[in-house]
């Protein structure tokens, strides 16, 4: 069995192995030049991918903190042990995975591929996560009848927004904040499909 695979099924989703799995911290840090503030999300995944013609699925938490255009996401085990941590930043994106050497490259999508199994949109969800389309590239968007996203396509994703966290007496559409969403990659040889579920309290 694939090293990859034991991390992706047997670290996230069985609790003898999870016991095994070492913590990872991150080797990139934030670049000093964002001085955007920094926002954090947590909640729970759900990813279902194919690789090598196999279905296969696997769940866990996240955490995900953001700084202007730079980005750390925690992958975290179901009894709370961090499993992979991937940090992008305008210079370059990292996976760090446990008892491995730090994996570099532009953009970290294909690393988690690579290493996971699955991948998950890092550079879209910084805007994702807001309800917004990304900037930059181009987008079909639906909206609720409260000018909410409904559905977004965009770089070869489509994203659905099945739920929305509950809002303040003076929010707008523009500082609405999701509960749920459903993001599925279009086309290609390997069909994956990505469930988040935001915590409420998570953004500050």
């Amino acid at each position: 069995m694939l090293r990859s695979r034991r991390l992706a099924l047997f670290c996230l989703a069985a609790p003898l192995w999870v016991a095994g799995c070492a913590s990872v911290a991150p080797s990139r840090g934030f670049d000093a030049s964002e001085t955007a503030r920094s926002e954090h999300y947590s909640g729970r995944f759900a990813a279902n991918y194919t690789r090598y013609g196999r279905n296969e699925g696997v769940q866990g938490s996240f955490r995900w903190e953001e700084q202007g255009r730079n980005v750390r996401l925690d992958l975290v085990s179901p009894l709370g042990q961090t499993l992979a941590v991937v940090t992008s930043t305008p210079s370059g994106a990292t996976l760090d995975l446990p008892n491995e050497a730090p994996r570099n490259a532009p953009e970290v999508d294909a690393l988690m591929e690579q290493a996971l199994g699955f991948s998950l949109p890092v550079s879209g969800m910084r805007d994702w996560l807001h309800g917004r389309p990304a900037p930059g590239a181009p987008a079909n968007a639906t909206r609720d009848v409260r000018g909410r996203l409904d559905t977004l396509t965009q770089a070869g994703w489509t994203v659905r927004y099945v739920d929305w966290q509950e809002p303040p007496q003076d929010a707008t559409v523009a500082t609405a904040r999701p509960r749920r969403i459903d993001m599925a990659r279009d086309g290609g040889p390997s069909p994956l499909t990505v469930r988040l579920v935001i915590d409420p309290e998570a953004r500050q």
